[in-house]
């Protein structure tokens, strides 16, 4: 059985004036039977399609509010372990978010402030469980977006 996973896709967006835009998308590939090949290419197949329509959806509206240039997008990075509250509750709203790779596997965190990112992935993890060496964070001021946020009030987007 293919379990259903959680994904948050990283993408920037850039353009030749050299400014940069972050988002971040929470998306869901659904569980499928082992024996089903087509029920598991459905499911490969439904975060790339979320995914794609929540970028399409924020280059359309959101993105144009703040800046009106012609922009190029790149996945950056499509993570799987998220240890802050905050990613797994609603978006439409900008954040502060820090990745790291540990045990080969990149995390992702919300936090104000490196400090307390480091905080929170102790208690997470627990302090003795993080390796010491190469604790190399990455922070990214982002656009949240998620699947759920179809069902909110715009006004505040």
């Amino acid at each position: 059985m293919g379990i259903q996973l959680t994904q948050f896709r990283l993408y920037r967006y850039a353009c030749a004036e050299e400014c940069e835009h972050k988002l971040l998308v929470r998306v869901n590939r659904p569980s499928y039977p082992n024996y089903d090949q087509s029920a598991e290419d459905a499911a490969e197949d439904f975060p790339d399609s979320a995914a794609n329509h929540l970028r399409t959806w924020w280059q359309r509206w959101l993105l144009p509010r703040v800046c009106r240039r012609e922009h190029e997008s790149r996945l950056m990075n499509v993570l799987h372990e998220a240890i802050s509250a905050e990613l797994n509750g609603p978006g439409l709203r900008e954040m502060l978010v820090w990745e790291v790779v540990v045990d080969d596997d990149p995390v992702i965190g919300v936090a104000s402030a490196e400090e307390e990112f480091w905080r929170q992935l102790d208690d997470y993890y627990g302090p003795d469980a993080l390796p010491t060496s190469e604790r190399q964070v990455v922070s990214h001021s982002v656009y949240f977006l998620t699947e759920q946020d179809g069902t909110g009030d715009l006004r505040d987007a």
